[in-house]
């Protein structure tokens, strides 16, 4: 994809390992993980990097490529966007924030927003926990095409919440508050906007302080275009815009609203496991009983594939896994970038993966990158 704007995104270059986990290279898993990640590299698939962490110890495998046109291989250092995982890093720093005593949970949306909330539909009647469980009916923004439209002709724009909010403002909801599951990616860019109200500070500003940098997840960044990329090992993103099966192509510099709460953070899978080891494995960041509080009170979406949680948290593949055991976390797909995150508390085992191929448009490769996952999680669940 080509057109005039400013060159954000630079191409990649090659990099070094740039953490500090143990690795152990006789991970028991690890042939069959590497065999999944060859057979998505032959389905045309650009590169993918994928990490699991249980009691056999931790291991990574990489392969393909993380830039085509420049031939630089996929490697553990190169950074990945992570589209929706984002929205459970922006359910974490919520819940910091309840228990700073600067929000409540069940309260509506208009406490904290008045102003805001009067332009939505139904905008009075939601609360904050509807926006995190996808239960407030207000319209998916990202599925607008008007949005769309002017996300394609000014590809490196960057968006604030309040040019978003006005493709949403009188939008018919897709049901009453409370009454059904509806992701939405409206939600999170609304929470952005309470928690920007009630701390004075940007979300972003508030998420690299409370989570990023305690963590020391020194590979992720909260991106917004507002300014060049930081960091110059970024894997470049791409997608079948033909949906031809065809030749791929680089769209790394188109922009769909990062930085407004419902996409926009870059990482590494070993930071990822950084943020979730201490997410649902140790609970240092959400208390335990909190998180026994949103593990407890789960929505099923339709069609029982996934559940919802008022902490950005879901138990996906549900059909795939059965009811015994749980994927804990949240899956990503944005337009040139898709990425999974979970934790199996059966087998006490972290799964993070990014993989530079968008699945935000159906294409023949999005189904093919969706039975990759699917073996994925079979053998992280074994």
């Amino acid at each position: 994809m080509t057109g005039c704007g400013e060159e954000l995104i630079q191409p990649t270059i090659d990099c070094t390992t740039s953490h500090n986990l143990t690795i152990t290279s006789t991970h028991p898993k690890s042939e069959a993980i590497q065999a999944v990640i060859n057979e998505g590299l032959a389905k045309g698939l650009p590169g993918m990097t994928i990490l699991i962490s249980d009691s056999n110890g931790t291991w990574i495998g990489t392969g393909g490529y993380a830039d085509l046109e420049n031939q630089i291989k996929m490697q553990t250092c190169h950074i990945n966007k992570l589209g929706s995982v984002t929205k459970m890093m922006l359910g974490t720093l919520t819940w910091l924030l309840i228990q700073d005593g600067l929000l409540e949970i069940d309260e509506p949306i208009k406490t904290y927003i008045p102003d805001v909330a009067n332009r939505l539909t139904n905008g009075n009647e939601i609360t904050l926990a509807m926006l995190l469980n996808h239960t407030s009916g207000l319209a998916d923004v990202a599925g607008d095409l008007n949005f769309n439209l002017a996300v394609v002709n000014d590809f490196t724009k960057s968006w604030t919440s309040e040019e978003i909010l006005g493709y949403l403002e009188g939008k018919s909801a897709t049901h009453a508050p409370g009454t059904a599951v509806k992701y939405s990616n409206s939600n999170t860019m609304i929470e952005a906007l309470v928690i920007e109200k009630v701390t004075g500070r940007q979300h972003g500003e508030l998420l690299k302080e409370r989570i990023l940098e305690p963590l020391g997840m020194n590979s992720t960044v909260y991106y917004d275009y507002s300014e060049n990329f930081p960091f110059d090992r970024l894997a470049q993103g791409y997608l079948d815009l033909n949906n031809n099966g065809g030749s791929i192509q680089n769209i790394s510099k188109l922009n769909p609203g990062s930085g407004n709460g419902y996409t926009g953070v870059y990482s590494t899978v070993a930071d990822l496991y950084l943020f979730m080891n201490a997410l649902l494995k140790e609970k240092t960041l959400i208390t335990p009983a909190n998180l026994n509080l949103i593990l407890s009170d789960m929505y099923e979406a339709p069609g029982g594939g996934w559940k919802t949680s008022k902490g950005g948290i879901h138990d996906e593949w549900r059909g795939l896994l059965g009811d015994d055991r749980h994927a804990y976390g949240h899956g990503g797909g944005d337009i040139g970038y898709s990425a999974n995150l979970n934790y199996f508390p059966s087998n006490n085992t972290i799964f993070a993966a990014t993989y530079n191929y968008g699945v935000n448009l159906p294409t023949a490769m999005r189904e093919d990158l969706g039975k990759i996952q699917e073996k994925l999680f079979v053998i992280m669940a074994e």
